[in-house]
């Protein structure tokens, strides 16, 4: 695309994060002084008149795009509180459909950021091909779109003109994969230099955590299950959580099913692991001594699971996280 200008749109959600939006046009922008003359064009689009965030900054909007898109941006809203903020996705996409059937119309390259990913899944334009979400919306993401091929462990992947990054300032590297991919490689070098952007992330799993550190809990069930991991990790399995909770094998799975959406090895196996992420970044055990504190007792075995669960080994984590 280098003979010829890019016009992008970015879609605005009700609310949204500004320094996000407010960084990729800043990015675009750089790209047009860079080169001297208008590369690329850009518009803020969304169902209200001016876009604002929860703080207050306003963003000026049109109802529609002015001309033919080459890319389209589709933000999502924040939110830690999963149930409302999922509510909030299934609202917002019904809003956004038509912006993303009329991309697809213009043969655009479609991105989703954050959350936004919910999106493209429910238009269908994610259905067997790789995606990544926000890490704390993948287990919804999974359950309401299993055609999908998910991998939350990444902050971006790129399948054909598909786009799709994770949470928060993940959308800076949504941002220097585009202008690559759009032919502005040389400039995306330079752009990264002028705003000091940091080196390029591959993985979000060293940013996950129990959303439950920070949420005040309203589920009996769970909070029993989390008090008992924080206790006694290393003697977790089933007979013992059965045991604990006055419960049979059966009732257990079920209410493992029902209330988490999970079995109860997969749960026992992500609280280790989870335990696991914390020992790495807060203290210097050896890897071998934090696979005995939560519950494991090959070293091997857990080196595996880990670099198979969260993406990358156990020391590697370690790096990326200090």
């Amino acid at each position: 695309m280098d003979n010829r200008s890019v016009h992008a749109v970015i879609w605005l959600p009700s609310t949204f994060y500004s320094a996000v939006a407010a960084t990729l046009v800043e990015m675009f922008e750089l790209v047009n002084t860079i080169r001297g003359a208008p590369a690329i064009s850009f518009e803020f689009v969304a169902r209200q008149a001016d876009a604002t965030t929860a703080p207050g900054i306003s963003f000026v909007t049109r109802r529609e795009p002015s001309q033919r898109m080459n890319l389209l941006i589709l933000l999502a809203m924040p939110g830690m509180q999963i149930p409302e903020l999922v509510a909030a996705l299934e609202e917002e996409s019904r809003h956004a459909a038509p912006l993303i059937a009329s991309a697809q119309r213009d043969g655009a390259i479609i991105a989703a950021h954050c959350g936004a990913g919910f999106f493209l899944a429910d238009a269908g334009l994610l259905d067997r091909k790789r995606a990544t979400i926000s890490w704390w919306l993948k287990t919804d993401a999974q359950r309401r779109f299993p055609k999908v091929r998910w991998d939350a462990s990444r902050v971006l992947i790129g399948d054909g003109r598909i786009y799709t990054c994770g949470g928060g300032f993940s959308g800076l590297e949504l941002g220097k994969a585009l202008l690559r991919d759009l032919g502005f490689a040389r400039e995306e070098r330079l752009v990264r230099k002028l705003l000091v952007l940091p080196p390029s992330r591959q993985i979000q799993t060293p940013y996950e955590f129990p959303l439950t550190d920070l949420l005040p809990s309203q589920e009996p069930f769970r909070d029993r299950l989390e008090a008992l991991s924080r206790k006694q990790l290393g003697a977790l399995d089933l007979a013992f959580l059965g045991a604990q909770l006055g419960l049979s094998p059966r009732t257990l799975a079920r209410r493992f099913s029902d209330e988490l959406h999970t079995t109860p090895g997969r749960w026992i196996q992500d609280r280790r692991l989870e335990a696991a992420k914390t020992l790495l970044e807060s203290t210097k055990l050896g890897i071998s001594e934090i696979c005995y504190q939560v519950g494991y007792r090959d070293t091997a075995s857990f080196s595996r699971l880990f670099n198979r669960v969260v993406g990358l080994p156990p020391g590697e984590y370690r790096r990326q996280s200090q």
